[in-house]
């Protein structure tokens, strides 16, 4: 059985009544449709960001600096919390951070390599903020899909770069692209998805499998796990989107605002 196939399995960092920090245990069932698509319910969210972490990484016990999920896209985080417990997180885990008060967490990168990883911020506050104005060492740039449409309505892409703006000692960040809700998205290995336009404009985080992609100009593209889209074409014909080398697929679609 692939992971969060039958329902989304949420890891969260909690606040016992003594400041404490836990993890507890959520899972989040599919409820609809879209297409061949299963979806969750939509939930609120404020914006989505991507970060780069160098391998050294070694956040001794801290709270959050606000509610989020922390989704990590390539290498692997470990978490400890207040309890001694720790827990691995690798693409395909989701974590949801919400211990901004009391002991905190500690937080580290996996067998001391690089990772990468993409934020969802579920509100607007802040408990303080701890990126710096400028990227450290490292990465500039992060390369990402957008999916356009001409004006007779034919969809075709680009490939961008979107830069790192934030450093400090969680590494490098992007600025932040507004939303106004998400979606865990799962996709059958047998996936071959008809044209179709976007449901909205959305950011596509493929954390699990991937996605082939034919556009109306005749293009194609492939969207590989870690990375991203942001779909605009939510007019005129559409696109196909298959399943990537036969692998059921793991996203989370993001509403752009």
């Amino acid at each position: 059985m692939a992971k969060n196939e039958d329902q989304v399995h949420l890891q969260i960092t909690e606040c016992a009544p003594d400041g404490t920090t836990r993890f507890v245990d959520e899972y989040i069932p599919y409820t609809g449709n879209s297409g061949p698509l299963r979806v969750t319910e939509p939930w609120p969210a404020t914006s989505m960001s991507f970060r780069w972490t160098p391998g050294d990484f070694d956040f001794d016990f801290h709270p959050a600096a606000r509610r989020r999920l922390v989704l990590v896209t390539e290498g692997g985080l470990e978490i400890t919390v207040g309890t001694g417990e720790s827990r691995v997180f690798t693409p395909g885990d989701v974590l949801s951070i919400r211990d901004t008060w009391g002991q905190g967490h500690r937080s580290r990168a996996l067998d001391g390599k690089p990772f990468r990883s993409a934020f969802v911020a579920l509100d607007e506050e802040h408990a303080f903020d701890r990126r710096g104005s400028k990227p450290d060492a490292g990465p500039v740039r992060l390369e990402y899909l957008h999916n356009q449409e001409t004006s007779e309505g034919l969809s075709f892409f680009e490939r961008k770069n979107l830069p790192y703006v934030y450093g400090g000692q969680e590494g490098n960040e992007t600025e932040e692209f507004e939303l106004q809700g998400f979606q865990f998205v799962f996709a059958e290995p047998t996936l071959n998805y008809d044209w179709h336009q976007a449901p909205q404009r959305q950011v596509v985080l493929v954390l699990t499998g991937g996605l082939a992609v034919e556009y109306g100009d005749g293009s194609h593209s492939t969207l590989p796990p870690g990375e991203f889209l942001i779909g605009e074409d939510t007019d005129g014909k559409g696109h196909i989107t298959r399943a990537l080398n036969g692998q059921p697929r793991f996203a989370v679609f993001g509403h752009l605002a």
